[in-house]
């Protein structure tokens, strides 16, 4: 009877859990929870930060190098066309042209001014000028001058030249051939058929001979003043 009733009284004894108890298991077991729980988020943040860890010395030294970041490609303009300057070419004002004729080139008749080298027989060479002297006469002039000592002269030809003209053609002039001299002697011809009362100019030339061509030529090398014939 005895240790019924002292278990009754000991299970009389025992208390049912309190509220505080309670509460205090159910934090306990919100704790172990959130450790359970907090369990992968630490392993996630563990990957996050072992990912990172390449980039965290990015641009140092120890880190690697950078990733290239590409350029954008850069908006185009419209270049216009470029103005091209045409220069204004000047033109040339045109002038008078003048020319200067040389005293030999000369027509016929006309006295050459010109000072002519020494000749073997003094006062003409080549370039020459033989003015001979007219004597008129009757119907006639006598002609004189100095002989070219040259060793190509081989003779002269004077001509009478009428300075009256005629209707028509011209009459052909009269003519007088001579041999050249052996010295630098004076030579004379004697030209006839002339016109009393006209006047006359008297041409010498000299008969040349062409070594190279053994041709032989007339060279005009004086003239007269006109003479009246008598």
């Amino acid at each position: 009877m005895g240790r019924t009733g002292r278990t009754r009284s000991r299970r009389r004894g025992r208390r049912g859990p309190s509220a505080g108890g309670v509460a205090t298991r159910v934090a306990a077991v919100a704790a172990v929870g959130l450790v359970a729980l907090s369990a992968p988020a630490t392993d996630l943040a563990a990957q996050v930060t072992a990912s990172w860890a390449p980039f965290r010395n990015a641009g140092t030294a120890d880190g690697p190098e950078p990733a290239r970041v590409v350029d954008a490609p850069q908006p185009v303009t419209a270049v216009p066309d470029p103005i091209i300057d045409t220069p204004v070419l000047a033109l040339p004002v045109p002038r008078r042209l003048q020319v200067e004729v040389p005293t030999p080139l000369v027509p016929h008749g006309v006295p050459l001014e010109t000072t002519p080298p020494p000749a073997q027989c003094g006062g003409y060479g080549s370039l020459r000028q033989v003015p001979p002297g007219v004597v008129p006469g009757p119907g006639s002039a006598t002609v004189s001058w100095q002989a070219d000592g040259r060793d190509v002269v081989q003779g002269y030809r004077v001509s009478a030249v009428s300075q009256q003209l005629v209707t028509g053609a011209q009459p052909a002039p009269p003519q007088v051939t001579v041999g050249q001299r052996a010295d630098c002697g004076e030579v004379t011809a004697t030209v006839g058929g002339l016109t009393s009362g006209v006047a006359y100019v008297f041409w010498l030339e000299e008969m040349v001979l062409d070594a190279d061509t053994g041709v032989t030529e007339y060279e005009q090398v004086g003239w007269s003043p006109a003479v009246v014939i008598a």
